[in-house]
C-alpha cells in the first residue's frame, strides 16, 4: 500500500527543544514505521534544517519529495498545542502537486496542509479531475485551512468554499475547535450531521481527551479514547486520521476503521517517546472498544 502526504513539514519548538512535526511526520510514522506502509511526502524542506528532517524521516521509512526552500513553519508548542507560528509556510503549487501524483500509484491521499500552503480552489481542481483508479481513500485535515496568523498568534476563521470539495473527499478530519463556523459545539455537530446527509463523506471531529464524534450518513456517533497516561497529545489527530485511512483503504468499513484510528492516536499519547503501537495491540483492543461507542441524538 502506497500513501501521499500534500502539506508542508513543521519544525515545533517545546521549551527549548526544537523538533520535526506535522501531520506527514506523524501520520506518516504511524504508517510507514507500524503499519508497513510506503508513505510519501510532499513538502517544503529548509535546506538549513534538510539534515534534521530527511535524517529523521529516513530513520522510520519514510519517503520525501523535497520542495528545496530557505524556511519552513515553526510552531511554538504548549500544552499539548500550537500556540504560536514562526516563519514561513511556503506555498505547494498546484503544477507541482499535480506531477507527484501522476508519479506514483496511491492507494491513499491525504490533504493536510500546515498553513494554507495549499489554496482550495487548486485542491478542488485536483481531486476534481484526477482518477481514482488507483486511490481508495482521498482524506483531508482541515486544520491548515482554518488556521491563520494575527500578531503571530494562532487564530481559527473558517474559509467559504472549503464545502466545494468535500463530494471528492472520503474522510474529513478536524478538532472540534477547527470547526469555527459556529462557537458551540452542538450547532457545529448539527451542521455536521445534516451535510453528512448530502454526502458520502465521513467526518472526524476530535475532542481532545474526551473522544471523537463520527458522523456519517446522517448519524452521530461518540467514540471515546482509551484511558491512557498522557506523555505527549501532540500529533494525536494526526494518527487518528491516518490509521483510520489506512483502514478504510483495506475495504474496513469506516465505525470500525475509525475505532482503530482513536485506538492507534490514544497509544501514541501514552507511548510518544518509544514504540507507539502495533497492528496486533490495535486490532485486539478495537473489539472491546466497540462496546463503548453511543449513538448521539442531535
Amino acid at each position: 500500500m502506497r500513501v501521499l502526504y500534500i502539506g508542508n513539514l513543521t519544525l515545533d519548538k517545546v521549551g527549548e527543544r526544537l523538533r520535526v512535526g506535522g501531520s506527514g511526520y506523524y501520520g506518516g510514522r504511524a504508517l510507514a514505521a507500524y503499519l508497513d506502509v510506503e508513505t510519501y511526502i510532499l513538502t517544503n524542506v529548509d535546506e538549513n534544517y534538510r539534515g534534521l528532517v530527511l535524517g529523521l524521516l529516513n530513520s522510520y521509512g519514510i519517503k520525501v519529495f523535497e520542495i528545496k526552500s530557505n524556511s519552513m513553519p515553526i510552531f511554538i508548542i504548549n500544552s499539548g498545542k500550537a500556540v504560536e507560528f514562526q516563519g514561513t509556510s511556503s506555498k505547494i503549487s498546484k503544477e507541482v502537486i499535480e506531477s507527484y501524483l501522476k508519479m506514483g500509484e496511491f492507494n491513499i491521499v491525504i490533504i493536510a496542509p500546515i498553513m494554507r500552503e495549499t489554496d482550495i480552489d487548486s485542491i478542488y481542481l485536483i481531486i476534481e479531475d484526477f482518477s481514482r483508479s488507483t486511490i481508495n481513500v482521498v482524506a483531508l485535515d482541515i486544520q491548515g485551512f482554518v488556521r491563520n496568523i494575527r500578531d503571530n498568534r494562532i487564530t481559527c476563521e473558517w474559509i467559504e468554499g472549503l464545502e466545494l470539495m468535500l463530494p471528492y473527499i472520503d474522510i474529513v478530519h478536524g478538532n472540534i475547535k477547527e470547526f469555527c463556523f459556529a462557537k458551540e459545539e452542538q450547532m457545529v455537530i448539527k451542521s455536521i450531521k445534516e451535510l453528512s446527509t448530502t454526502l458520502d463523506t465521513a467526518f472526524l471531529v476530535s475532542l481532545d481527551v474526551r473522544g471523537t464524534y463520527l458522523v456519517y450518513s446522517g448519524e452521530v456517533l461518540y467514540i471515546p479514547s482509551l484511558s491512557v497516561n498522557t506523555v505527549d497529545e501532540v500529533g494525536a489527530g494526526d494518527v487518528l486520521l491516518a490509521v483510520t485511512s489506512y483502514y478504510r483503504a483495506r475495504n474496513e468499513n469506516i465505525l470500525s476503521s475509525s475505532i482503530k484510528g482513536i485506538i492507534a492516536a490514544s497509544l501514541k499519547v501514552e507511548n510518544a517517546y518509544r514504540d507507539w503501537f502495533d497492528r496486533e495491540t490495535i486490532e485486539s483492543i478495537a473489539q472491546s472498544h466497540e462496546k463503548m461507542i453511543k449513538v448521539i441524538s442531535i
